[in-house]
C-alpha cells in the first residue's frame, strides 16, 4: 500500500456553500481567496470576508483539512501596506499557507513566519528557479502547466521543493505568468486576475505569400485539462498535491470533480487497479465537461489536437476584440523642465544591426540569446561573434537569456552560459529567478528583465537580494504605477520605450500545427514565410517562432513611449529600444530619433514634433503606448 499521507487532493472553494461541499467530497486541502488581494475578484458573490476566512480555517482544521489562501496577484506600491496588515491577520487565524506570485511577498511572509507556496503564475519550470525559491523559504511550487512528466521527475530528483500540479480545469495557451496580451490590448492584466481572454477568440491565419490559409477558427483555444487517468504517473513523477482549478465554479460542479478524483486517488493508493478512461468516474467527468479534454503538456509539446478549433464548447464570456487606437500626430505633447540625463540601450538581432548601433555611438547594446527562425542570428557562434565585436568596440555588451527556460531547455541554456564564459561577457539580462542564481554563481552581473513582471519596489528589493544590479518593470505597468514604484526602487530601472510587444509565448505553434505538420515533423514554414493571426476586426497579430519551436504572438501595433521620455528621464536610468527584429536601416533611424530626444532632454529642451512625426511614418502599421495610460485612457495624455 502506498503512503496515503504523501498525496494531497487540493480543491478550490469560492464561497461558503462550495467549501462545505468539497470537504464532504473528500478534499485533503482547500484553497480560497479573501475579498482582497487575490486574482478572482470579478464576481462580488464569491470569495470570503475576513470573518468567513476565520470560520473557514476553523471548519477545515476541525475536519483535518489544510487551508491555503491565495495572495496570487501582482501588487502595486499603494497596496503593500494593507497587504502586510492582511498577512498579520492570516498568520493570526493560522492559515496553513499562502499562495503567492509577487516577489514582494517573499520577505514579508518570511518575517511573519507564514508558509509560502509559489503560485503557478510564477512560472516555476526549471531546476535553478526551484532551488532559489527553496533557498528563499518557499516550501512548495505550483508547477507551470507547461511542464511534461519527465521534467517534473527531474525537479523531484534534484530539489526538495514540494511539487503541486494542476490536474483538472482551464488551460491557457501561453506560458504561465507570461501572457500579457489582455493587459497590452485592454489594460486588463491577466496576472492580476483581469484577463479578457483573447486566446478564446476566433482568428484567421494568414501568410504573406499565400494569403488566408485558415478561416474563423479558435486557433488558440485550449481544451480543458483532465489528468484523471494520469494519477499513477504523476505520483511516480513526484507530484504530491493534485490541484483542481475552479474557484469561480459552483458547488455541484466541484463536488463531482473532487469526489471522482478522491475515488481514483484512493483506489490507486490502496493498490487497486489504476484509474483509466473507462472508469465510471471518468465517464461522469466527461459527461459533465465544459470543454473537451486534453492532457495538455504532460506528454510533450501540445499540437492542434489539444485545441478546440470550432469553439462550439466555449463557455459564454463577455469578451471580443476592440478596435485598437494607434498613435496620431495629434498625440505629441510639449514639455518644459530641467535637464535630465537618460541612457539609451539598444537590442540588436544581427551583425548588421549591431553595426548600425555602433555607428550611431550607442553605448549599451543587448544581444539576444534566443535564435528566431527566418531572421537575425542563426547560431550561437553568430551571437558570440557579435558579442566579441561589441566588446572590442568598447561598448557595454549585455547578453539576454531566453524569456522562457524549462527543464528541457537545460542543454541549450548551458551552451549559452558556456558562450558567456568563453566570450568574456560580464553582464547578462535574465527573465527568471533561476538565471539570476546561475549568474550569481558565475560572478556575472545580471539585470532582472521584464519577464519578472515587476510592478513594485519590494519586488525589486527581492531581485536585488538575489543579485540583480538593475531591473525592468513589467511591460504592463502604467505610468502612475511606475511613478510610485520608481520613487522607492532600490535599483536602477530600465524601461522599454520602443519595439514589438510580445503578448504570448506558447509551446503550441499554430503555424507548424496548421501549415507545417505536427510538432514532431514540422517542415518549418516559419523560416520561409511571414505569418499572422487576424481577429474579427481585421487586426493582425504577427507570429514568430524560435529554434525551440516556441511561438511568439505580438500585439498588432508596436510600442512607442517617445512622448513620455521627458517624464521618464528623472525616474529611470535607461530607455531601451527592442530593435532586434528591425532591418539595419530602420534601426539606425529609430536610434537617431531617440538620441535626438535624449539630447534635448539633457538640455531641458523638447523640440521633437518632427521626430515624432518621422517615427509614426517609419511604422505605418501602427504605434501604441499599450497600457501606459491605464485602462481606457487617451494614449496621448
Amino acid at each position: 500500500m502506498r503512503a496515503r499521507c504523501e498525496i494531497e487532493l487540493l480543491a478550490p472553494a469560492g464561497k461558503w456553500t462550495v467549501l462545505k461541499e468539497v470537504l464532504q467530497a473528500g478534499a485533503d486541502a482547500v484553497y480560497l481567496g479573501g475579498k482582497r488581494f487575490n486574482m478572482r475578484l470579478l464576481r462580488p458573490d464569491f470569495n470570503f470576508t475576513d470573518l468567513e476566512l476565520q470560520d473557514a480555517v476553523a471548519l477545515c482544521h476541525d475536519n483535518g483539512v489544510r487551508l491555503y489562501v491565495t495572495l496570487n496577484n501582482l501588487y502595486h506600491e499603494e497596496e503593500l501596506p494593507a497587504l502586510h496588515d492582511y498577512l498579520e491577520f492570516l498568520k493570526a487565524i493560522q492559515v496553513d499557507a499562502v499562495i503567492i506570485q509577487d516577489l514582494a511577498l517573499i520577505e514579508a511572509c518570511h518575517r511573519q513566519g507564514i508558509t509560502m507556496h509559489a503560485s503557478v503564475q510564477m512560472g516555476v519550470n526549471n531546476l535553478e528557479t526551484a532551488r532559489l525559491l527553496e533557498q528563499s523559504g518557499v516550501s512548495r511550487a505550483v508547477l507551470s502547466k507547461n511542464l511534461a512528466l519527465h521534467e517534473i521527475r527531474e525537479l523531484r530528483d534534484q530539489s526538495s521543493l514540494g511539487l503541486e500540479y494542476f490536474v483538472h480545469g482551464d488551460l491557457c495557451v501561453a506560458h504561465t505568468g507570461q501572457c500579457l496580451m489582455s493587459g497590452l490590448l485592454f489594460g486588463r492584466i491577466g496576472n492580476r486576475g483581469e484577463c479578457r481572454k483573447p486566446c478564446r477568440w476566433s482568428y484567421d491565419l494568414e501568410t504573406a505569400q499565400s494569403g488566408k490559409i485558415v478561416t474563423d477558427q479558435y486557433l488558440l483555444a485550449f481544451k480543458d485539462l483532465c489528468l484523471y487517468h494520469c494519477i499513477p504517473e504523476l505520483v511516480a513523477a513526484g507530484v504530491t498535491s493534485f490541484k483542481i482549478e475552479g474557484r469561480m465554479r459552483e458547488a455541484e460542479y466541484l463536488r463531482l470533480l473532487v469526489s471522482c478524483y478522491r475515488k481514483a486517488i484512493d483506489r490507486y493508493l490502496d493498490g487497486s487497479e489504476p484509474p483509466t478512461a473507462g472508469d465510471l468516474e471518468y465517464q461522469r467527468l466527461y459527461g459533465n465537461r465544459i470543454r473537451d479534454f486534453t492532457c495538455g503538456s504532460l506528454y510533450g509539446r501540445p499540437t492542434i489536437s489539444e485545441i478546440g478549433l470550432s469553439g462550439e464548447r466555449e463557455p459564454a464570456f463577455p469578451t471580443a476584440p476592440i478596435k485598437l487606437t494607434r498613435l496620431q500626430k495629434e498625440d505629441y505633447r510639449q514639455w518644459s523642465g530641467q535637464g535630465q540625463q537618460l541612457d539609451l540601450s539598444v537590442k540588436v538581432g544581427s551583425r548588421e544591426g549591431l553595426r548600425a548601433a555602433l555607428n550611431k555611438g550607442v553605448r549599451t547594446v543587448v544581444i539576444p540569446g534566443t535564435i528566431y527562425r527566418g531572421r537575425g542570428f542563426s547560431t550561437l557562434q553568430d551571437i558570440a561573434a557579435a558579442l566579441q565585436e561589441a566588446m572590442e568596440a568598447g561598448t557595454r555588451a549585455i547578453l539576454e537569456l531566453p524569456r522562457i527556460i524549462t527543464v528541457s531547455d537545460r542543454s541549450k541554456v548551458k551552451e549559452i552560459w558556456d558562450l558567456v564564459a568563453a566570450a568574456g561577457v560580464n553582464e547578462v539580462a535574465v527573465h527568471d529567478p533561476g538565471s539570476l542564481l546561475v549568474a550569481s554563481r558565475l560572478g556575472i552581473k545580471a539585470g532582472a528583465a521584464y519577464g519578472f513582471n515587476l510592478v513594485n519596489s519590494r519586488a525589486v528589493e527581492q531581485v536585488k537580494a538575489w543579485g540583480a544590479v538593475w531591473a525592468s518593470p513589467s511591460l504592463e505597468i502604467s505610468r502612475d504605477h511606475l511613478q510610485d514604484m520608481a520613487s522607492e526602487a532600490p535599483l536602477p530601472l530600465e524601461v522599454v520605450v520602443n519595439g514589438p510587444l510580445c503578448g504570448m509565448i506558447s509551446d503550441y505553434c499554430p503555424v507548424g500545427s496548421t501549415d507545417g505538420g505536427d510538432a514532431e515533423c514540422c517542415n518549418s514554414p516559419c523560416e520561409r514565410d511571414t505569418y499572422w493571426l487576424v481577429d474579427g476586426l481585421g487586426q493582425n497579430y504577427p507570429l514568430e517562432c524560435d529554434e525551440q519551436c516556441r511561438c511568439y504572438i505580438y500585439h498588432p501595433f508596436e510600442l512607442s513611449l517617445f512622448t513620455a521620455l521627458p517624464w521618464l528621464a528623472p525616474r529611470i536610468s535607461s530607455a531601451r529600444i527592442e530593435g532586434d527584429g528591425y532591418p539595419p536601416e530602420l534601426l539606425s533611424q529609430v536610434i537617431d530619433i531617440y538620441q535626438s530626444a535624449i539630447q534635448d532632454i539633457s538640455r531641458g529642451e523638447w523640440n521633437q514634433q518632427a521626430n515624432f512625426n518621422r517615427l509614426l511614418d517609419l511604422f505605418p502599421h501602427g504605434l501604441t503606448t499599450g497600457p501606459w495610460e491605464g485602462p481606457g485612457a487617451d494614449p496621448g495624455n
